[in-house]
């Protein structure tokens, strides 16, 4: 008889397929073309065939818009954050955060104007709180790589902290929202934000 006392062989869980996951990779990267050159409104069975895929492969891996729009953008957040690190290393450290904060307002805009399109079509993020806290640890670390040594040459007031500086960003992502234009002025919001942006900086620079 089997010994029942045994301790249970623990169940190990199997790894994604190499083709699965580069499935998703063409996916996601097939997406951000069609976003980029078409709009958001972009069909999934457009996606899928861009990504060579069948439409039932991409709806297994992304069942809605909106779980696509969910990958798409976590992937663009995670190379802001990370060209944080390469302009660090590049340029002077004004030039740097500047050039940084302007990446950040013109991919929050992109965004949330994909995400009110999204919503607007009775769709709802998988997870809100999730997704936010994710973005936000990532960017808050990449904005206090850039922000600290500005503040160190004097360029930026020493009182602002690094998630003071995103909530402020991400303030005026949303805000440019708010102002009566229509979903396809996008170039227009994002005037907007760099106005916005500009005024910020001006706030944020010592006082002689």
């Amino acid at each position: 008889m089997p010994d029942e006392s045994a301790a249970p062989v623990p169940v190990r869980k199997r790894a994604p397929r190499a083709d699965s996951r580069r499935n998703v990779d063409r996916i996601l990267a097939a997406a951000q073309t069609l976003i980029e050159r078409e709009g958001p409104d972009v069909t999934l069975d457009e996606i899928a065939k861009e990504a060579g895929v069948a439409p039932a492969t991409l709806y297994r891996h992304f069942p809605s818009r909106m779980h696509l729009f969910e990958g798409v953008y976590r992937g663009r957040v995670a190379r802001l954050a990370s060209m944080a690190t390469e302009l660090a290393q590049r340029d002077e450290p004004t030039a740097a955060l500047l050039n940084w904060l302007r990446q950040f307002v013109d991919l929050g805009v992109e965004a949330q104007g994909v995400l009110a399109g999204l919503l607007a079509q009775g769709l709802r993020e998988t997870d809100p709180v999730a997704n936010t806290e994710w973005g936000q640890s990532l960017l808050v670390s990449a904005a206090d790589l850039l922000l600290r040594p500005a503040q160190e040459l004097g360029a930026i007031r020493d009182d602002l902290t690094a998630d003071q500086l995103v909530a402020l960003l991400t303030g005026i992502t949303l805000a440019v929202h708010t102002l009566g234009r229509s979903a396809s002025a996008s170039a227009a919001r994002a005037l907007d934000a760099h106005h916005a942006l500009n005024l910020l900086l001006e706030g944020l620079t010592p006082r002689a």
